[in-house]
């Protein structure tokens, strides 16, 4: 397994523009910014987010976050209770492990890229404030703590910007900002036997349970703002509200940061 420092080396021999900004840091006695930017530039892509395998019913589900993926995590589970949950592995690695899931059905789920990455965003902020409160860090940002650039990220502009940074692009990404196509793609490139939309989840669920012949279940809904289902009122201004965040310059950063998400998912700009 190749370690962070070997990394960090290998990304310095190959990323001039990061070798300059490392050097650039330390010439000038920035050591905090430069030991954060190494330690960006040391991780790797994170897309070992959670796979579910049944055995039973031959399927494999891919997990995207941020795509309602613990709601669909729950309606597995209520179902197939017997199947097996691998954390912390990619999907060459799940079927390093499980050979024969190669030929089951798999599926997956993608979201318009401008709403995912609002709820990144949104999520990271909530967890910020969470971990504020509770004394544990103090810092804007906690899922990004160590990732360089973030610490003077105030808005969704800033945000939409950083992604555009050699720092906030997949090479290092985080699971939550990840491109989506790099989640849900099997070990030889393809797709998923069927990618469904977040933006028609429960009919695409539907016929993920019809294809599978698993008991028919109704999607939970879960960690959206604890269960808040919103009136026509609360919709307007929620969709005010990303309208606002939504300027034509951030959609333009997102259009071309999540390139091949847009294609992957059919989604228009």
């Amino acid at each position: 397994m190749v370690s962070r420092l070997d990394r960090l080396f290998r990304v310095l021999a190959s990323m001039p523009g990061v070798r300059q900004d490392l050097a650039s840091a330390l010439i000038r006695g920035r050591l905090a910014p430069a030991l954060r930017m190494a330690r960006t530039v040391a991780r790797r892509a994170d897309s070992r987010a959670e796979k579910i395998v049944s055995r039973r019913y031959r399927y494999v589900w891919i997990c995207n976050p941020k795509v309602a993926s613990r709601s669909i995590k729950s309606a597995l589970r209520s179902v197939t209770p017997d199947a097996e949950v691998f954390e912390g592995m990619s999907i060459g690695e799940v079927f390093a492990v499980r050979p024969d899931a190669r030929r089951y059905y798999s599926f997956a789920f993608v979201r318009h890229p401008y709403t995912r990455a609002l709820s990144s965003y949104a999520f990271s902020h909530e967890r910020a404030e969470e971990a504020s409160q509770m004394r544990r860090k103090k810092q804007n940002g906690y899922l990004f703590k160590d990732r360089y650039g973030w610490s003077e990220i105030a808005g969704f502009e800033e945000y939409c910007g950083w992604l555009a940074t050699r720092y906030g692009s997949d090479a290092f990404a985080d699971r939550h900002y990840l491109s989506q196509h790099l989640h849900i793609r099997l070990e030889d490139g393809r797709l998923p036997t069927f990618v469904g939309r977040f933006e028609n989840l429960d009919q695409d669920f539907e016929r993920v349970v019809r294809d599978l012949g698993l008991p028919k279940l109704k999607l939970p809904v879960l960690h959206t703002m604890a269960g808040w289902r919103p009136g026509p009122a609360e919709l307007q201004a929620a969709r005010a509200a990303m309208s606002e965040r939504l300027t034509e310059d951030n959609k333009a950063l997102l259009r071309a940061r999540y390139a091949e998400d847009f294609e992957v998912g059919g989604y228009t700009p």
